[in-house]
């Protein structure tokens, strides 16, 4: 028989943030109303307690309170994963980096080169 109970909860030994605690540790820590935060989302705030108390929310639910709150939880969450996981945004600036220290480069090899040229 197959069983009904949250599939999640029976992991094999992964171990995960408690999202809902995770959640309200970030709104201690910023002084966010959570009244505030409950209306953003159109709940009551004892819904938003009951956010508190999971272990685990939905993708949408997150997605919201970090609409509602202005913080990407999606974000911060994935920082806790075993593996680095790059963003476009990061690779975009990598490429960009590399370029600008590429220029820089040459820009010193110039300005040795206009040093001896000066020396002479």
């Amino acid at each position: 028989m197959i069983s009904t109970s949250n599939k999640y909860k029976n992991g094999k030994g992964e171990h995960y943030p408690a999202i809902g605690n995770f959640i309200h540790y970030y709104i201690i820590q910023n002084k966010i109303k959570k009244a505030d935060v409950a209306r953003a989302l159109g709940i009551l705030p004892t819904g938003l307690n009951e956010y508190f108390k999971k272990e685990s929310l939905q993708f949408a639910i997150i997605w919201k309170l970090s609409m509602a709150m202005n913080y990407n939880f999606i974000a911060h969450l994935g920082e806790y994963l075993p593996y680095r996981f790059e963003t476009i945004r990061e690779k975009t600036l990598k490429e960009e980096l590399a370029q600008k220290e590429a220029i820089i480069q040459k820009m010193e090899i110039q300005m040795e080169t206009l040093r001896e040229m000066i020396k002479k």
